[in-house]
């Protein structure tokens, strides 16, 4: 039906609703227009887009039309729908017009609303007794918030703030964080260092950008990285793989000294004028206030470069230290291979055995006169174990490890492997964590060697297998880092070292393999070395640790206490 096909009286009924002068029967008569004929009802609303001042005493009465063209829009629509077979991308014919009406009617309820100041069908609010409006704060779970940094130094330290970081390299969550005296250094995922000299405030807003709102920092550029944005109250910093710093007053004023590099500054427009956004370059310095943006002073030596501090005493490192065994055997036995290397070190209550549920000794042999650490400092260290062919030890620790609080743990080992067959599988070689109650659970954490000889980090659903392959018979010293945390997050890394690298004093900022954040309560009180059964690998000086030095200093623990 066109529009010239309607009844010759819709435009006369539809006149005499816009004037108010409609009967009961000439209402229901436009009712049935309406019902019956899409043209009619796109004119309808035509008319009302035209009409918008809609008199009081019609309200009720288009109430009434506007819900005979709503269920009658749903049922074409319907129908129009089955026609089609609900083909993806087709629509009615009647989808443009349905969404005229739409907004037609739209433009109807906020016309009277203007009119009357309540909306069609509803009545105005009436008065009610004053009542008292508590506002409840919506807490954000930590556990939703991400890793961006980590707290690699801190000398002196006092924090103030709700959540403080507890200790060295504690990841840092996307959080406001207050660093009342001392000086910390907070290492970003990307490869950015910042330098805190408390008092100084800091939000850590993402892996690329953090507000400083008072206080001194030195930021030190990492050229891999993307650009990071430092926001201060009158401007914000984008490094060009540089090193700066900024001192930030009570007031906002704030002071920028470059040290190496440049640094682009975008200062704020209402506070400064400024035409484009300022490189201010190596040696150079500005003072941003709220009036000028002026050249001032290089002053390098009122800023603290680097967290001051020397390397910590040995019995310091010692007291870190959980768990240790160098595989170095009592007496040496004849033939050497047996002899007695299950019980060495401190830290256990078992000694090494074949089964979990077993006191049996673990089937594994010594070579008492060997050793993979390259550096030889003690005798003790003398003696190294091998398994092969599918042979697994356990051993109980006296201190678990527990990811159901706030900790931080470090473990460290050499491993090296053999390929005895030619089969490409099950030459795997690894370490794992697990826990005694549930030692079959796949919540284990894993270090490791896979078949394709990759370094291999694998936990709760997660396995890293990182290339290049590491070499046959050459020792490998992994480190591995276990980020445990009681309302928030756990996560946990791997650095594999080639016996040519250099072990870093403090952790290092690149890590052979990381995990995604997960969230575990697991108490790890099982270590479990293991050889695939096509395979020979050898493990040596184990350690356990609360600290990367604690790991990694290779001092004969029983020595350390004797400055």
């Amino acid at each position: 039906m066109t529009v010239q096909d309607l009844p010759p009286q819709f435009n006369q009924l539809l006149n005499q609703l816009i004037d108010n002068q409609l009967s009961d029967v000439e209402f229901e008569e436009l009712e049935q227009c309406l019902s019956e004929n899409p043209e009619a009802r796109q004119i309808y609303f035509d008319y009302l887009d035209i009409n918008s001042g809609i008199q009081e005493n019609n309200v009720d009465r288009l109430k009434q039309l506007d819900q005979i063209v709503t269920a009658n829009s749903t049922q074409n629509i319907s129908v129009s729908q089955q026609a089609e077979g609900k083909r993806r991308g087709n629509q009615s014919p009647l989808f443009g017009y349905f969404s005229a009406a739409a907004a037609s009617v739209a433009l109807l309820i906020s016309a009277h609303w203007f009119l009357t100041g309540h909306m069609i069908g509803i009545e105005p609010p009436q008065p009610q007794p004053e009542q008292i409006i508590v506002e409840v704060p919506v807490e954000v779970s930590a556990k939703n918030i991400p890793y961006v940094a980590t707290l690699s130094r801190a000398t002196d330290c006092k924090w103030g703030g709700e959540n403080p970081p507890q200790f060295s390299g504690q990841r840092l969550l996307s959080k406001e964080l207050f660093l009342e005296r001392g000086v910390a250094e907070f290492r970003f995922d990307n490869g950015v260092r910042l330098v805190l000299e408390g008092p100084t405030k800091i939000n850590i807003e993402s892996a690329n950008c953090a507000t400083i709102a008072s206080g001194s920092v030195v930021l030190h550029g990492y050229e891999s990285s993307p650009e990071f944005e430092l926001i201060t109250p009158q401007a914000s910093f984008f490094d060009i793989g540089t090193e700066y710093g900024t001192k930030v007053e009570e007031d906002g004023s704030t002071e920028l000294h470059v040290f190496q590099g440049a640094v682009r500054v975008e200062p704020e427009m209402k506070l400064v004028e400024i035409s484009a956004p300022l490189i201010v370059g190596e040696g150079k310095a500005r003072h941003i206030n709220q009036k000028v943006n002026e050249e001032i002073e290089l002053k390098s030596d009122d800023f603290k470069h680097e967290v001051p501090g020397k390397p910590k005493e040995l019995r310091v490192v010692r007291d870190e230290v959980i768990a240790y065994d160098s595989f170095h055997p009592l007496t040496i036995s004849d033939p050497k291979e047996f002899s007695e290397w299950r019980r060495s070190g401190f830290g256990w209550t078992t000694h090494w055995r074949n089964r979990v549920d077993s006191l049996k000794p673990a089937s594994g042999n010594s070579i008492p006169e060997e050793t993979l650490l390259p550096d030889l400092l003690s005798p003790n260290q003398m003696g190294c174990v091998e398994l092969e062919r599918g042979k697994i030890a356990w051993r109980t620790l006296e201190k678990p490890l527990r990811l159901d609080t706030d900790a931080i743990y470090y473990i460290s080992f050499f491993i090296q492997k053999s390929v005895k067959q030619q089969s490409s599988s099950h030459q795997y070689g690894n370490l794992s964590l697990m826990s005694e109650g549930q030692p079959e659970n796949e919540n284990r954490i894993l270090f490791g060697i896979n078949s394709n000889s990759y370094p291999t980090l694998q936990l709760k659903g997660q396995n890293e297998e990182i290339a290049p392959a590491l070499l046959h018979d050459q020792p490998y010293f992994f480190v591995g880092k276990i980020v445990a945390s009681e309302n928030s997050s756990d996560q946990v890394f791997l650095r594999a070292f080639s016996k040519e690298e250099t072990i870093p004093n403090q952790e290092p900022l690149v890590w052979t393999c990381r995990s995604t954040p997960f969230d575990e309560s697991t108490t790890y009180d099982l270590i479990r070395i293991h050889a695939g059964k096509s395979s020979q690998y050898r493990f040596d000086e184990l350690r356990i640790g609360t600290s990367w030095e604690s790991v990694v200093d290779f001092h004969d623990p029983d020595d350390m206490g004797e400055e």
